[in-house]
């Protein structure tokens, strides 16, 4: 009779927690286990457990733990930089080797000899020049100093309203502007393109006049 109380005392819940979710399970389970007093000792047992870990805790940690933040500074929120591989490919993409063709030729296109620029070259000790659009100030110091053996004190650029780059260089204290000019072919207009351009008139409408009027012959 005793055996069978006790079976009694610690049998299973009747009804299946299947469907049911975990919180209201676990409810179930706990009114079910406190209905025996084994069930209700056990239980006790296991609170007990569960705040002696808590205690352990906070006596470890401290009651008021503070969490460490990130103190952001900046107000962009950018992507962490990570390593990037570079692309070796096992088939080359070009069957040509390609050659270099920007150099000191293409970064200065050629001198200028219109009338302010001879007037720069001869009060300022400045030599203009015509430059390629993505030159800086670096390429065309060392494209002066290899083409035409000296080196620039300074560079000015600016870029004219039809699009064309064009560079001031000052020449050195040393050297005068007048001697680079006229071996390079500035003050002689060697330039066939600059020549005609400068050479060129349009004639007035006087003149188509008189051509057009039948000769007295």
């Amino acid at each position: 009779g005793q055996f069978c109380f006790f079976f009694l005392m610690i049998r299973r819940p009747p009804r299946s927690t299947q469907g049911v979710s975990s919180a209201a399970s676990d409810v179930y389970k706990r009114q079910v286990s406190t209905q025996s007093t084994w069930g209700l000792f056990i239980y006790q047992g296991k609170m007990q457990q569960d705040k002696a870990k808590k205690v352990k805790k906070a006596v470890k940690k401290g009651v008021k733990a503070i969490r460490k933040h990130k103190v952001w500074t900046k107000v962009a929120f950018r992507r962490p930089k990570t390593k990037t591989q570079l692309v070796k490919h096992k088939v080359k993409t070009v069957s040509y080797q390609k050659f270099q063709t920007y150099d000191k030729y293409a970064i200065i296109k050629h001198p200028l000899s219109s009338e302010s620029a001879i007037r720069t070259i001869e009060d300022n000790n400045t030599l203009v020049f015509i430059v390629d659009m993505n030159a800086n100030k670096n390429q065309i110091k060392t494209a002066c100093e290899q083409l035409y053996s000296f080196k620039p004190v300074k560079v000015n650029t600016l870029i004219r309203p039809d699009g064309i780059k064009k560079a001031y260089v000052k020449v050195p204290k040393e050297q005068e502007a007048l001697e680079i000019a006229n071996k390079i072919g500035i003050m002689q207009c060697s330039f066939p393109h600059i020549q005609t351009c400068l050479l060129y008139t349009s004639p007035s409408p006087r003149d188509l006049s008189t051509s057009r009027m039948p000769s007295s012959a």
